[in-house]
């Protein structure tokens, strides 16, 4: 397989949620998830091509536009400082209004609604490093245009996407390293940082459309296990990039 290194730029304080979790507390990723990587790579794919983010949904049908399954996102992880901010804030019982997820709030809260505490986490970050795998070069080669473009990512935030490494080739190697990445949890006995659950994407049996195309992605739903984030070093399979060493049971997880 080929992969790429994407240095991703935040302009911003971002939230990743973690679920399933309670509505009164509402805590982060410390980085970003494949899925949501795969989201906003989506979205740099429109802003090049000049168009609009489309609709989200149909009616109460949710629509997923993600990366087609030729690609591989593994996430992005914090490269630098970094630190989980965690406050509390008056907020509605519902939803429907996005003002009280915002680190800067604009506006006025809705009238009529009762009001409950919240807690909740901003992820701060100087900068992330995220890979992008597939299985020819010349896929991972059309992101190249994608540099300095930038768009929403998560549920609240923005960043762009500095730089774009070329196109290496790795392979699976077994070492004596800190990973870099999440692990499945049954394969990692030393210290963690934290365990958190990771979803992929259930797709159906329909083509998927082109990564600049306005259509939306075959996505039926998600299906998720756990993961731990190493805290120290451990001997295990993976790949080393930018001097980092990569998960490969990540790698096996999200490629199928």
């Amino acid at each position: 397989m080929y992969a790429s290194a994407l240095w991703i730029r935040p302009t911003s304080a971002l939230t990743f949620r973690v679920l399933p979790g309670s509505i009164l507390d509402i805590a982060t990723y410390p980085f970003i998830p494949p899925t949501a990587l795969s989201g906003w790579l989506r979205r740099l794919f429109w802003a090049r091509v000049g168009h609009l983010p489309p609709d989200l949904k149909e009616g109460n049908t949710p629509r997923f536009y993600v990366l087609p399954r030729r690609y591989v996102p593994l996430g992005a992880y914090p490269v630098g400082e970094w630190r989980v901010h965690r406050t509390y804030r008056h907020g509605p019982r519902t939803f429907g209004h996005g003002e009280f997820s915002r680190l800067r709030r604009e506006g006025k809260a809705p009238k009529g609604g009762d009001l409950q505490l919240h807690t909740w986490e901003y992820l701060f970050a100087e900068v992330f490093l995220g890979v992008l795998l597939a299985k020819r070069r010349e896929d991972l080669e059309v992101l190249k245009p994608l540099a300095n473009h930038g768009g929403k990512l998560g549920k609240e935030g923005f960043a762009y996407l500095e730089a774009i490494g070329e196109p290496m080739e790795v392979h699976p190697q077994e070492a004596e390293s800190t990973p870099f990445t999440p692990m499945r949890a049954e394969s990692w006995t030393g210290p963690v940082q934290g365990a958190y659950p990771l979803y992929r994407f259930r797709f159906k049996e329909e083509a998927d459309p082109e990564p600049e195309s306005p259509h939306p992605s075959p996505v039926a739903g998600y299906e998720g296990t756990y993961f731990v984030l190493p805290k120290g070093s451990g001997r295990t399979w993976g790949f080393f990039l930018e001097e980092r060493f990569f998960a490969w049971n990540l790698v096996e997880y999200f490629y199928e």
